[in-house]
């Protein structure tokens, strides 16, 4: 009877002493771990797209997307490594990839998304303008809009585009491409105009005529009314071509 009792009470203290051991273990396991939150994984995703896109912040609205949940980690000094595709002037739909490290050494990559908005000013008509005509403030204004698409093409400031000739109709709310206007010509063909040539401080001058349509500080061609042949001069305002001889 007195062998079963002790026998008992080694038993009891060896089941005691493995609770505690396994206890001792599962907190020290703990301690050797760390988590990252899924809050903590979008937040530094937007930051680095905040970072490296070049856009002003205030002109940014960003969306992450990430289907995983919290990541466990061993416990040290955490590194998040993100690295986006594409070009720097990226807009709308961008994959980022996120690698993790712990001192160091490698221990997850993932994949996320997002979606990056951004809000442009361009130069939009306020009223349908005919072919021909001239871009002024009564017809175009400037306006700003949220898009996912890099706008290079659209003209962003009033002053690249007052003073202009519309290439085409255009209707109201239409956006201002570089290719929907020109210059608009100092002469027109058919116009007369005054021949000057000058050298050695003699000038001379004789009346002619545009062939083409002709644009300032521009090579244009002219009819030399007296002598009847065509030539090409400098159109240096609305009423004078410039020759060299």
């Amino acid at each position: 009877m007195m062998n079963k009792k002790i026998t008992f009470n080694i038993n009891s203290i060896i089941i005691f002493t493995l609770i505690i051991f396994l206890t001792l273990s599962n907190t020290t396991s703990a301690r050797e771990k760390q988590t990252i939150t899924i809050e903590e994984i979008k937040k530094s995703a937007k930051d680095f797209l905040l970072e490296t896109l070049p856009w002003e912040k205030e002109q940014l609205e960003i969306d992450i997307y990430y289907q995983g949940g919290k990541i466990t980690i061993p416990s040290g000094e955490k590194l998040l490594i993100y690295k986006g595709r594409g070009g720097s002037k990226n807009i709308g739909r961008i994959p980022i990839t996120l690698e993790i490290q712990v001192d160091g050494i490698f221990q997850k990559r993932i994949g996320i998304n997002s979606r990056v908005m951004v809000y442009q000013k361009i130069v939009k008509t306020t009223r349908q303008i005919k072919r021909g005509e001239i871009f002024t403030t009564e017809n175009i204004h400037l306006e700003t809009i949220k898009t996912e698409r890099f706008l290079g093409n659209t003209i962003k400031n009033l002053e690249d585009a007052l003073g202009y000739e519309a290439v085409s109709y255009l209707p109201n709310g239409r956006s201002l491409l570089q290719r929907s206007m020109k210059k608009p010509a100092l002469g027109s063909k058919g116009e007369k105009i005054m021949i000057l040539a000058e050298k050695n401080g003699m000038k001379i001058t004789t009346p002619g005529i545009l062939r083409e349509d002709g644009y300032e500080n521009a090579m244009v061609q002219v009819l030399n009314i007296e002598s009847k042949k065509l030539i090409y001069g400098r159109l240096v305002d609305a009423n004078t071509v410039k020759v060299s001889f």
